[in-house]
């Protein structure tokens, strides 16, 4: 079996047994698969004490990266092939799929491209090495602007590298673009502007994306980042808090 659910953004109450009651016929050979935000954030007890929880669990848990992710920890992790594609393995059963992969995953081929860029950074991208951060700190916190800051809560990798970008094409050439899944963090450009009428504009990956989308054929497209569950069309939904079988 296979499920999908959106952003956790570190909070995992939402598998817990009486929310989720399929785990109770699921085994390790059963599969949670996240879109992105997952709260891969610092060492701390308090995160290893829900990754030691989610370990617990009966089914295995599948994450793609979202903007949010602590990527200077994350690339510290040595990369495993899994299934046919490349990954980072959090716990035994807690495993990030890398970006631009095919996994074959219960007899489904499965293409995963995490990342997005962050939108609630208007006043910007702080550095704690300049001279002047407390006081521009300070000043957007006045003005309840909302920023963040390099290697504490923004990482540049949470766009991803033209190395990843040709990675993913390339391994979907291999597969003649015939895919049953596509699970991302952010969705292609013309979804993200009929999502947002407009708001939102088309940036590198979004463009990227629609060129996949325009390539590939495929049964059903995933993504998260946008904060809610909304089927777009018959063919890509939006995920948030909701768990829904796929598989």
């Amino acid at each position: 079996m296979i499920f999908i659910s959106g952003d956790c953004h570190g909070e995992y109450s939402r598998f817990k047994t009486r929310s989720f009651k399929d785990q109770e016929t699921m085994t390790k050979s059963d599969y949670v698969i996240i879109t992105g935000d997952f709260g891969y954030w610092a060492d701390t007890p308090d995160q290893n004490w829900w990754f030691d929880w989610l370990e617990s669990k009966s089914f295995t848990t599948l994450w793609v990266c979202g903007n949010h992710e602590n990527y200077d920890m994350l690339n510290k992790i040595p990369v495993e092939g899994w299934n046919g594609g490349k990954i980072h393995r959090i716990r035994p059963s807690i495993i990030h799929l890398m970006r631009g992969q095919v996994f074959d995953i219960d007899d489904c081929k499965i293409f995963t491209f995490g990342g997005a860029r962050s939108h609630d950074i208007d006043g910007g991208i702080l550095d704690r090495k300049d001279k002047n951060f407390k006081a521009k700190r300070k000043k957007l916190d006045a003005e309840r602007a909302c920023y963040r800051v390099n290697h504490i809560s923004w990482w540049k990798e949470e766009a991803p590298s033209l190395e990843e970008m040709n990675e993913g094409l390339e391994n979907l050439a291999k597969h003649d673009f015939k895919i049953d899944y596509i699970i991302t963090h952010e969705c292609s450009t013309y979804t993200k502007i009929l999502l947002s009428k407009g708001f939102y504009k088309a940036d590198e990956l979004s463009d990227y994306l629609q060129k996949i989308k325009d390539q590939t054929q495929f049964t059903k497209w995933y993504f998260g980042h946008y904060h809610e569950d909304l089927a777009i069309n018959n063919k890509e939904i939006l995920y948030y808090e909701k768990i829904n079988r796929i598989w």
